[in-house]
């Protein structure tokens, strides 16, 4: 049996190819839930509900396609829950790795756009950033490229980051593999 924020969450993942139509239903699904599901929310990033939706199954979106997009929608609804989520946040962004750890990244980044904490967030990610392994480094520098290229609040902050050495690694990384 689903409960009510298995269907919450899913009803923000199944959006996922709508960039727009996916961050207005967190944002709705957020405001509906409120910030007292943060913590349970964090229980649930591995653990997506047993059942792929339709169009989700792994001859669809491939091994793992559900649970990504499943891991997407909770980062979006931290997003959407700003700074009652940065505690979180930075626990998966700076704690022992995980695939997330890209995700929480790009979403403390976001925030830092919007002004939420951004001097802080933006040293965090100057300290910590070079300590990631290089698959967290690639997984949070790869989105936040292509959010800059939509959004010049993102670009701002991307333009900071790049003067971390790992960080240019890993965006001139990205950029080869895109080009070969």
């Amino acid at each position: 049996m689903t409960s009510a924020l298995e269907e919450a969450v899913a009803s923000v993942a199944v959006r996922i190819d709508d960039v727009q139509e996916f961050r207005a239903q967190a944002a709705a699904v957020a405001q509906a839930l409120g910030p007292a599901v943060i913590g349970e929310l964090c229980t649930r990033f591995h653990s997506p509900p047993p059942t792929e939706p339709p169009g989700f199954g792994p001859e669809q979106r491939g091994l793992g396609g559900w649970l990504s997009a499943w891991q997407f929608a909770i980062f979006e609804l931290l997003f959407a829950f700003e700074s009652a989520a940065l505690p979180v946040l930075r626990q998966v962004a700076f704690g022992a790795y995980d695939w997330i750890q890209g995700n929480a990244i790009e979403v403390l980044a976001r925030l830092a756009a919007r002004g939420i904490d951004r001097e802080q967030i933006i040293a965090e990610l100057r300290r910590e950033f070079p300590r990631l392994q290089v698959e967290a480094q690639l997984y949070s520098v790869g989105p936040l490229l292509y959010h800059a290229a939509q959004d010049p609040a993102v670009a701002a902050v991307v333009q900071e980051l790049e003067s971390i050495p790992e960080w240019r690694a890993a965006a001139e990384e990205l950029g080869r593999a895109a080009d070969g």
